[in-house]
């Protein structure tokens, strides 16, 4: 096995988001596993962090497949032993043609986005909990969104305003969010920090050019709350806002 550096797993880090959060973590002397189910893509992301000094690796991981989150696992196992960073970044994302309302939205639609947005992010979350064991200081980051908060989307005068309609995503990443609250609960007396990140409305494919927040910003919480103190919060929810420190309601 390698010596110990500090590691972290970034799923879905081929692009976007996962990109951006994989290249300031490396900037902190972290070694980076960027995960992606597309190998070509994923080993040309490590290739442009490589370029900038970051110490990168590809990790082939399909969120959805079990075989390959196992194989995953057993590549990180036999190359580290241990995990010091998890940060569940790959998700299914709305696209406009979703019909998400209340109302007429379809439950095969609902249960896609469950199995990817929620249930894949659980099992990879236990599959590499043995690892993450193994950490002095672990840390496993859920890249949520505001949309999942129950209270946001229901007070329409709320600071963040009026979230769409888009049942499949919000409810997937509520259930994301209990499952980040409890595991917290769970993990706490062995020192590992759970907690939700909520990048904001950035400019990747799927927030587009005229967001509101650049890549650079959306990532800052995940990173923040990747490299916390052990004094540190846990089962928290935090966004973008005001330098990552404020908290988003559930």
């Amino acid at each position: 096995m390698e010596s110990r550096a500090k590691l972290a797993l970034v799923t879905g880090a081929n692009r976007g988001l996962g990109f951006e959060i994989a290249r300031q973590l490396g900037k902190r002397q972290i070694k980076v596993l960027v995960g992606a189910r597309n190998a070509i893509a994923g080993q040309a992301a490590v290739d442009r962090l490589i370029a900038e000094d970051i110490d990168a690796l590809f990790v082939l991981l399909d969120i959805s497949d079990a075989n390959s989150i196992f194989n995953a696992v057993r590549v990180v196992t036999e190359k580290f032993g241990y995990l010091d960073i998890l940060i569940n970044n790959a998700a299914r994302l709305p696209k406009a043609t979703d019909d998400g309302l209340p109302s007429g939205v379809k439950p095969g639609l609902i249960l896609d986005f469950l199995e990817t947005n929620f249930l894949a992010q659980v099992s990879v979350t236990q599959s590499f909990l043995p690892l993450i064991r193994q950490s002095k200081a672990g840390r496993i980051v859920n890249m949520s969104s505001s949309i999942g908060s129950v209270t946001i989307s229901s007070e329409h005068l709320h600071q963040n305003g009026p979230k769409p309609p888009r049942i499949p995503y919000a409810a997937s990443k509520a259930a994301l969010n209990i499952f980040t609250v409890l595991l917290a609960k769970e993990l706490r007396p062995e020192g590992i920090k759970v907690n939700s990140a909520d990048p904001g409305l950035t400019q990747t494919d799927a927030g587009g050019p005229n967001a509101p927040y650049t890549v650079e910003q959306g990532a800052r919480p995940a990173v923040w709350l990747a490299c916390i103190d052990d004094d540190g919060p846990t089962g928290c929810f935090f966004t973008h806002v005001d330098r990552h420190v404020v908290n988003n309601p559930w």
